[in-house]
């Protein structure tokens, strides 16, 4: 191909690079082996970019850097994630792409995926953002010079960058098998093996200009040594190049170890964002439990008064009714709102607040020093069930001795206040 057809291929693919569709995912391998995933996703309507908020907190939860990013299709955000060589070697920053062999002389990466609609989903990566007739456009960049065999829709090979067009309705094969050479090892080997041999070729000049037998033996044999280590050199080289350039049953086995391990990694980061999801609605819980028990305490402690005002004929019947009244419909306002607790508080502040509803019931009825010696022995029961009503939550979230004790200092704390009125 000539080089102004190169050159203008490149260019071409680089513009179709800065106006992608909605969602495009692109997997960049460096010279020194980590792996970094960019994944774009943009939206023109006001509603899509909307959507696309949930999936950047998706993205952000599973530890991906985050920006915000627009062109001219639209506004959206970017995320990014790199990993080392080393967790490279153990699985692949977007499940996709695999390393099989990693050398001295040269890195082979492989793809063999079937692209479904449910790929998408099972791959993590949000939720589709169908554009410019494609529903991902998935790309794979290499170092320079590096050897690429795949069946990509649109290659742009002096880049060594490698697109397909995905869409859901039509299934695709994804098939690419790459050979990062590391030219500078290579050297390397290269200048030893013609060291050696130069070495090997001063001593053969020496051993002929020798007169001793025995000397001449002596310095054969040493070459024959000497050159035992360019051909070890040779032979790794070989190897290198085998393993580098064919897959092999090893490497499919390394890629089938690296899908058990993305496995593992990726119940890992659910479990994570299931956790991320949940903390903020047990802390919602939680504080909505803290001011329902000191309602419960307000009102604990005002129908104590109550009853020892009724008791010492401060109160008629009628007033001491009215006031109950007020303080029923106070405790049917509390219980309808439990209603967003978890099913333990709920269950716990209705058996307070109905005990708390009998006592109420009876002021007035000509049961005054029932009321009075039931409201009296109940009070701390009371005050002190409301204030571990939030016990269940924390110990079943949290699962931790101190927050139990602070359940127990609360209810102490709120049944002291409330005797002391």
């Amino acid at each position: 191909m000539k080089r102004w057809i190169q050159s203008g291929m490149t260019v071409l693919l680089a513009v179709l690079f800065v106006l992608m569709s909605g969602f495009r995912t692109q997997t960049i391998i460096h010279d020194d082996g980590s792996e970094t995933q960019d994944v774009l996703k943009v939206a023109a309507t006001a509603q899509g970019q909307e959507s696309l908020k949930s999936d950047a907190d998706e993205f952000q939860k599973r530890n991906y850097m985050v920006m915000d990013y627009s062109n001219d299709n639209g506004e959206g955000f970017r995320a990014l994630k790199t990993i080392t060589n080393e967790g490279a070697n153990k699985s692949s920053v977007d499940r996709v792409v695999h390393k099989t062999h990693d050398g001295l002389l040269c890195t082979t990466y492989y793809i063999d995926y079937a692209y479904t609609p449910q790929s998408i989903a099972e791959l993590r990566w949000g939720k589709p953002m169908p554009e410019n007739g494609v529903d991902l456009e998935y790309i794979v960049s290499f170092p320079s010079g590096t050897g690429v065999t795949c069946n990509s829709t649109k290659a742009d090979e002096q880049g060594s960058t490698y697109m397909w067009r995905l869409r859901n309705d039509v299934p695709s094969a994804i098939r690419l098998q790459a050979t990062v050479w590391h030219k500078l090892f290579i050297y390397i080997a290269l200048l030893l093996i013609i060291l050696w041999v130069l070495i090997v070729f001063f001593m053969e000049h020496k051993r002929r200009n020798v007169i001793s037998w025995k000397q001449a033996a002596h310095l054969r044999r040493l070459e024959g040594l000497f050159l035992l280590i360019p051909l070890c050199i040779v032979a790794y080289m070989g190897y290198e190049y085998y393993v580098g350039t064919h897959i092999t049953a090893g490497s499919l086995a390394k890629v089938s170890q690296q899908q058990q391990e993305e496995l593992v990694e990726r119940r890992e980061e659910d479990k994570k964002v299931q956790e991320a999801d949940t903390r903020p609605e047990i802390a919602t819980d939680d504080a909505d439990t803290t001011d329902m028990k000191t309602e419960i305490a307000d009102i604990a402690g005002a129908l104590r008064r109550l009853n020892q005002s009724y008791q010492n004929g401060e109160l008629t019947g009628d007033e001491a009714r009215r006031q109950a009244r007020d303080l029923i419909q106070q405790m049917e306002s509390l219980k309808q709102g439990s209603t967003g607790l978890s099913q333990a508080n709920q269950e716990i502040i209705r058996q307070v607040l109905g005990r708390l509803l009998r006592e109420a019931n009876r002021i007035g009825q000509g049961d005054a020093s029932r009321s009075l010696q039931n409201a009296t022995n109940q009070q701390g029961n009371d005050t002190g069930a409301a204030d571990t009503a939030g016990t269940p939550t924390k110990s079943q979230h949290a699962g931790t001795e101190q927050n139990d004790s602070h359940s127990r200092s609360d209810a102490g704390e709120a049944t002291t206040v409330t005797e002391g009125e």
